[in-house]
């Protein structure tokens, strides 16, 4: 146990010490609700949009030209589709492991001060190096569990076709019913009585009112 406590104390294996008592104390506030496990990932996906052009997924080349800092990094390696903060937690466990390890293993060989202040900066390196791959290769199971489906803007389905359910549809009322392949969406829709749209009509939905919160439909001919 005390030779556990030299090592977990020694340069360099003290930074990551340090670093996985933050990583505790941080999952740790997390299971209590105080923290939000994807506080982090907001920032990421602005970067994302700011040097990408397109969505973000897996199609996206990490050599294309633009990529740059934390962004590139991680999208080069493989470090995304979870979130941030279990890939920076895996990484630095991984870090503390190996860091730990080598050191307790080759420390006792090198025989001077400087010289284990050197061995101690190039094993610090070294640690972090060799556990992106296997960071990488940890999380890719866990980015099915993170899949996220982004919800469906009102203004996104202006052009969207839709069947009235209601009798008839007015400036003040009528509903219809829209396919999204799956239960369906039902929406307040609004049109003037005298475009005759009634219940069965195919209507297109064209403007979105943000107060009343319904859609303006035009019936298709």
């Amino acid at each position: 146990m005390e030779l556990f406590l030299i090592n977990l104390t020694s340069f360099p294996v003290v930074i990551y010490t340090f670093l996985m008592a933050i990583i505790i104390c941080y999952w740790f506030l997390a299971l209590l609700g105080a923290v939000d496990i994807e506080m982090f990932d907001l920032n990421f996906e602005v970067d994302l949009d700011l040097e990408i052009d397109g969505d973000i997924g897996t199609d996206i080349d990490p050599n294309a030209s633009g990529l740059s800092g934390v962004t590139g990094f991680m999208l080069k390696w493989g470090l995304t589709g979870v979130p941030v903060t279990v890939v920076v937690s895996i990484l630095i466990a991984f870090s503390w492991l190996l860091c730990y390890v080598a050191f307790s293993i080759l420390g006792d060989l090198v025989p001077t001060d400087l010289l284990n202040t050197i061995f101690g900066f190039f094993l610090f390196i070294l640690s972090f190096v060799f556990a992106i791959p296997l960071t990488s290769w940890i999380i890719k199971p866990l980015k099915k569990i993170f899949i996220t489906h982004d919800a469906v803007k009102k203004s996104s389905l202006i052009g969207s076709e839709c069947s009235v359910k209601t009798g008839k549809v007015t400036s003040s009322f009528g509903q219809a019913t829209y396919d999204d392949g799956g239960a369906g969406m039902i929406f307040d829709v609004r049109a003037e009585e005298a475009d005759g749209i009634k219940k069965g009509d195919l209507v297109v939905l064209i403007e979105y009112n943000e107060e009343e919160g319904s859609y303006k439909v035009k019936k298709l001919n």
